[in-house]
């Protein structure tokens, strides 16, 4: 928006001449410069401004200033807009930067942010082929390249011993002290008191697991350190089939 912003406040007055005669009706070509109202475009000035300040967030196009008529340069009539971006670079650049911006406490939270940006500022420390550059020599997007790693055929890590090596070790960077193999928050979960428990875990020297009362499922093995989102798919995964078991046919009927 910014960007537009300033272009709008350079737009000459050339290009608006010829807005007014593509897109403006004869009746109300302008003679002060923007905003212009709505109804002085003409059919397909409106569509266009309709659209324009749909993708812009704008609640109203009654006015229309100039922000719109900058995109709205891109347009001749039976013609492609001059001007072609390319969204999925656009939208991958922003959710990088959206990275780059989240303060270090609120990035070392989430393992998926934390992967990210090792995989982004060092490729080379990890012993998988990662495609970093595009097809016309330019880095890559953390978004792009991180999908690539499921495309890999051959990885020398388990499952578990990724996250040992790798989340575990990026996890404990803002902590002085070694986090559990379960969160307080997990075990709560699992836990709430003495009176009230749903399940229990055990710690064993190469792996965690967790167990839910009534549940016949075979347990996985889940690595010594468990992330919130490992947690969240075993607990579901276990509680349902309880569930199911022991209390679906029991329940009273509406």
């Amino acid at each position: 928006m910014k960007l537009l912003l300033d272009q709008g406040t350079k737009l000459p007055s050339s290009d608006i001449t010829r807005i007014a005669q593509l897109f403006m009706q004869l009746d109300f070509q302008p003679r002060q410069p923007p905003p212009y109202i709505h109804v002085w475009f003409n059919e397909t000035g409106r569509l266009l401004v309709d659209m324009i300040s749909s993708i812009l967030g704008f609640n109203t196009g009654e006015f229309v200033d100039e922000t719109v008529l900058v995109l709205l340069s891109m347009f001749a009539l039976g013609q492609p807009p001059i001007v072609q971006y390319d969204y999925a670079t656009f939208i991958a650049d922003k959710i990088h930067e959206q990275f780059m911006n989240l303060e270090r406490e609120r990035v070392f939270k989430y393992t998926s942010y934390i992967s990210h940006l090792l995989l982004y500022y060092q490729p080379d420390s990890f012993p998988v082929f990662l495609k970093k550059l595009d097809a016309k020599g330019k880095r890559r997007s953390v978004i792009f390249l991180s999908s690539i790693c499921h495309h890999v055929y051959y990885s020398p890590y388990t499952y578990c011993e990724f996250i040992e090596l790798f989340i575990y070790s990026a996890s404990s960077l803002l902590v002085s002290t070694p986090l559990p193999g379960l969160t307080d928050e997990m075990q709560k979960i699992l836990q709430l008191s003495k009176s009230y428990s749903i399940g229990d875990w055990y710690f064993y020297q190469n792996h965690t697991v967790i167990n839910i009362y009534g549940c016949e499922l075979a347990p996985y093995r889940l690595p010594k350190y468990v992330p919130m989102r490992l947690f969240s798919l075993e607990y579901f995964w276990k509680f349902g089939n309880s569930d199911m078991i022991h209390f679906y046919g029991k329940r009273k009927r509406a």
